[in-house]
């Protein structure tokens, strides 16, 4: 395995300190590398839009089945986050 170091082991950008991918980096490994992968890399597309999601900003109102934008959210599932964020915060 080879150590990329602070290059992106997706997109092969550098996330040093400095370049602006540097926050928000986490550590990442596949078959033949191992260094960071860049929050941009680590978006997914929401599952009604199609748009990407940026990292952490994702909602699963079904237990993780689809990711989507708040924005996505029906009226009855924002309803539900709301109760749960409210539930937790107790």
């Amino acid at each position: 395995m080879k150590n990329i170091e602070e290059l992106c082991t997706s997109c092969h950008r550098s996330t040093a300190f400095g370049t602006g991918l540097f926050v928000n980096r986490v550590p990442s490994m596949s078959d033949t590398e191992s260094g960071y992968m860049c929050a941009e890399c680590m978006t997914m597309e929401c599952d009604r839009c199609d748009k990407p999601i940026e990292l952490d900003e994702d909602y699963t109102p079904d237990e993780g089945q689809t990711r989507l934008h708040y924005e996505c959210l029906t009226p009855e599932e924002i309803k539900i986050l709301e109760y749960v964020l409210v539930w937790r915060e107790d």
